[in-house]
């Protein structure tokens, strides 16, 4: 079960310092605390590229079909923070946010087996960490089915959308249709727009991989110092999400 108080403490322990220089990770703060966050957990670690960490729950097999989520761990922000409002979150979340929920799933265990996590570096710039996620996974031989990228966006925010389905790609209509219906069932307030700003999800589809990106709407600047807002009470629907998507692909 969804536990706020518990949600906020690890996306404040993710909100720190991670930075890269396009070729391999230069402060690498966030990405130790993802390692240690998971190191009991029922994921492994099953390569490490300079620019992306990918997570499985088992050694991947050749011929494999996994569904990708994938989460990036670069930030532009000079300091990071996350402080609690009355009805907010403020804080530097891009991409903190992504990196909590999803590492929540982990934590709990509750993405199906085939689902490999990939935390990405150099997104901000030139996504080098998803170019290396689908050669790494290449080389292990794995189909890689469908990828879903977790974001942040200001897409919705003044709509008070609990979250934004931005930038889909390469998607077959069964799955559209069965997308729609899932998030239509949740009766949450959400929007979508096919051409968002750019992010790894058109990476993937470069790859002729179908992809998805999963966003939430927060107020502000995403890349200032002054942090954004993030509405409370949209974290649990969006992690209800979240946690449905993976199991249709």
């Amino acid at each position: 079960m969804f536990n706020l108080p518990e949600f906020i403490e690890l996306l404040k322990a993710v909100t720190v310092d991670c930075k890269d220089n396009g070729k391999e990770f230069t402060v690498t703060t966030r990405v130790e605390v993802i390692e240690n966050l998971l190191k009991d957990s029922a994921y492994k670690l099953v390569a490490r590229e300079p620019l992306s960490l990918i997570y499985a729950k088992h050694e991947l097999c050749e011929g494999e079909s996994v569904a990708l989520v994938s989460s990036h761990v670069d930030c532009l922000y000079e300091n990071c923070f996350c402080s609690v409002e009355e009805a907010f979150l403020r804080g530097t979340f891009d991409n903190s946010f992504g990196n909590a929920a999803i590492l929540w799933m982990m934590l709990h265990d509750m993405l199906p087996d085939n689902v490999v996590v990939a935390f990405t570096g150099d997104e901000e710039r030139d996504s080098q960490g998803a170019v290396q996620t689908v050669l790494a996974l290449g080389r292990m031989q794995c189909k890689i089915k469908f990828a879903l990228v977790l974001e942040v966006t200001n897409v919705g925010w003044g709509r008070g959308a609990h979250f934004a389905l931005e930038n889909d790609n390469g998607i077959d209509l069964l799955t559209a249709y069965s997308i729609v219906e899932t998030v239509r069932l949740l009766g949450a307030e959400y929007v979508f727009e096919h051409n968002a700003e750019p992010d790894e999800s058109w990476d993937y589809s470069n790859y002729g991989i179908p992809s998805l990106t999963l966003s939430m709407p927060v107020g502000g600047n995403m890349h200032s110092n002054e942090g954004v807002l993030l509405h409370k009470e949209a974290i649990d629907t969006y992690c209800q999400v979240l946690s449905l998507l993976p199991f249709l692909f």
